[in-house]
């Protein structure tokens, strides 16, 4: 969000801020740049030279990339909107073909995940050690899936031989590789990407609509715009993190709004991730730390949207925590 802010006062000359200063007060040079971030064909300029392929991130992360199909594991890092191969494993064993559900399917879940720390799982059959996924997701609880334990482990040590191992739903590196991997994911924010089969990549274009929708969402908000707000809702898929659906959250949005309350909304450390499905959506997960200000109610935290993109390359929010 600085990079960006920095960006956008750069590419405009100091008279032009004097103007709308002298004008208009400090408070329209703060909407000025606020206009400004609603723009796609600004977003598209902040990204032309970054590679965004498996998103935009705003730290350093670490991305590991499962295809079950192909039985191929990559780990990449993101610096500064450069991508690097850092590990690869053929052969990685997986759960069943298709989209988790339900606890017991032994389904490796389709998605976007954030890795735990190394831990000893405590059974030789899951190797010497082994990471915890965050499945299910929010997305993935509000339409009602179930089950949990899904980790990235290494291969028995009991014996069992490699040609009848089978997981549950957990993606399996051979032992001698299980070292590696967890020295390049040591110390560092993990994220998990699961793809079914096509290799799912983020766009420049999708990503720069993404991110003028999310301020254009914001402004709404902040100005009290019922109308405009909710139209960035899915009206059928839209659930709450409370499960709450699009007709309810709608009544209570615009109970809130009517009190037309001054609000003051700020957004930094945005991350967006392309998001793996089965149904041939363009969808991707932002997340964003917000900070939040009324008279009469105060937030400061984590925020976190699935999101798909409709054909006008329009967001859609489709679960929002």
């Amino acid at each position: 969000m600085t990079i960006a802010v920095l960006f956008f006062i750069s590419s405009v000359c100091a008279s032009d801020f004097v103007k709308i200063y002298l004008d208009n007060g400090l408070e329209a040079v703060k909407t000025a740049i606020e206009q400004k971030l609603t723009s796609k064909d600004f977003w598209l300029e902040e990204l032309k030279d970054q590679n965004v392929s498996l998103g935009y991130y705003k730290d350093e992360v670490i991305i590991v990339v499962t295809n079950k199909t192909k039985k191929i594991l990559k780990v990449y890092s993101y610096n500064k909107g450069k991508v690097e191969e850092k590990f690869e494993q053929k052969d990685v064993i997986t759960g069943l073909m298709g989209d988790k559900q339900k606890e017991g399917d032994l389904k490796t879940p389709v998605g976007f995940y954030e890795l735990g720390k190394k831990f000893n799982p405590g059974d030789p059959y899951y190797g010497p050690f082994a990471f915890a996924t965050t499945y299910p997701n929010l997305l993935d609880k509000v339409q009602g899936k179930t089950g949990g334990g899904i980790w990235i482990h290494g291969y028995p040590l009991d014996g069992t031989r490699i040609d009848e191992y089978k997981t549950r739903g957990c993606i399996a590196l051979l032992n001698k590789n299980l070292d590696s991997f967890a020295a390049i994911v040591k110390d560092k924010k993990v994220y998990v990407l699961t793809e079914e089969k096509d290799k799912v990549y983020g766009k420049k274009d999708e990503i720069a609509s993404l991110l003028a929708s999310l301020f254009e969402w914001k402004d709404a908000w902040t100005i009290n715009d019922i109308k405009t707000y909710l139209n960035f809702y899915d009206e059928k898929e839209f659930k709450r993190f409370d499960k709450t659906s699009f007709s309810q959250f709608a009544v209570m949005k615009k109970n809130i709004f009517s009190k037309n309350e001054k609000k003051d909304i700020k957004f930094s450390d945005i991350s967006i991730s392309p998001y793996p499905n089965l149904e041939g959506k363009i969808m991707y997960r932002i997340s964003f730390y917000e900070d939040y200000y009324t008279k009469n109610y105060q937030f400061k935290g984590n925020k976190v949207l699935y999101v798909r993109l409709d054909k006008e390359g329009k967001m859609k929010i489709l679960a929002e925590q």
